[in-house]
């Protein structure tokens, strides 16, 4: 995963653009370190950016050793696994959710203000559309067509009714940039969708009650090239390693681009896509 630096939005690690503000500026949470020169790479980095090393043998001798089932077994194992992500994964978006972004054609789920392939605007696809909710007949809150037990109350949802909701927009203006969230709406209100796990919050909601992750809007931030540590969005200095913000190169300046057509910073040596070294 890395935080987005403009907004400070979690993204998935291969996202190039952040889904919620569209900036292209990020600082990566997960790291791994080389075992041939101890240099610091994102964790799906496939070859180190000092030296080359392949990554990937590193994580395979570290993976835990694969145990054999019999055919039963693993069903029964299978169906298990499915039952608790039904009943802890809240009202997730389902594959039938998605729509196609207009410029690449990658999955847009209800969640996206911005394709995360190629930053595309793609709210505006879902806006209005109607998508179906169990309601859960003992707390009367809305869960996925898949959910088997509430995801708020643990009930059993064998008897639940379904319900048309509505794929509304709120927006919010903070500073000089509009964040615009999703809202499923129905006769009873505005619930806001939570665009890590699709659990549906009261818009007053700091956190998503499901997996916490936080949904309320702040300022954008400024995140340290150095350090990663977060600051007012007009730092002159990094209030941690009192970096400068003051003239840093453009992201264009800061990169190369590989053979491969992957973009690399400009102090990596190899390409951390494809492990080919950089050219003079």
């Amino acid at each position: 995963m890395k935080v987005c630096k403009h907004c400070g939005e979690i993204n998935p690690g291969d996202s190039a653009f952040c889904c919620n503000c569209g900036n292209t500026n990020f600082i990566y949470q997960e790291e791994v370190t080389c075992p041939r020169c101890g240099t610091i790479n994102d964790k799906s980095f496939t070859f180190c950016i000092e030296c080359g090393e392949d990554l990937t043998q590193r994580r395979d001798n570290n993976a835990p050793v694969a145990v054999a089932y019999d055919a039963d077994d693993t069903v029964e194992m299978t169906t298990v696994s499915n039952e608790v992500s039904n009943l802890y994964g809240g009202a997730s978006v389902t594959p039938s959710e998605t729509s196609k972004c207009p410029n690449c054609g990658a999955a847009v789920p209800l969640t996206s203000i911005f394709c995360n392939r190629c930053g595309t605007s793609v709210a505006d696809l879902h806006e209005h559309r109607v998508v179906q909710r169990k309601v859960c007949p003992q707390c009367g809150r809305p869960n996925s067509l898949e959910s088997h037990f509430c995801s708020y109350c643990f009930a059993s949802l064998a008897e639940a009714e379904t319900e048309d909701m509505q794929v509304v927009h709120d927006s919010q203006h903070l500073g000089e940039i509009t964040v615009r969230q999703v809202m499923l709406e129905s006769p009873n209100g505005k619930k806001l969708l939570c665009p890590n796990c699709g659990t549906l919050n009261d818009k007053a909601e700091e956190f998503c009650e499901s997996c916490g992750l936080k949904l309320a809007m702040e300022e954008p931030k400024s995140y340290c090239p150095e350090c990663g540590a977060e600051n007012p969005i007009d730092s002159i200095f990094c209030t941690k390693c009192r970096h400068t913000f003051i003239n840093e190169p453009s992201d264009s300046q800061d990169k190369w681009t590989c053979e491969c057509g992957h973009a690399n910073e400009k102090e990596d040596k190899y390409c951390s896509k494809c492990g080919k070294k950089r050219k003079k």
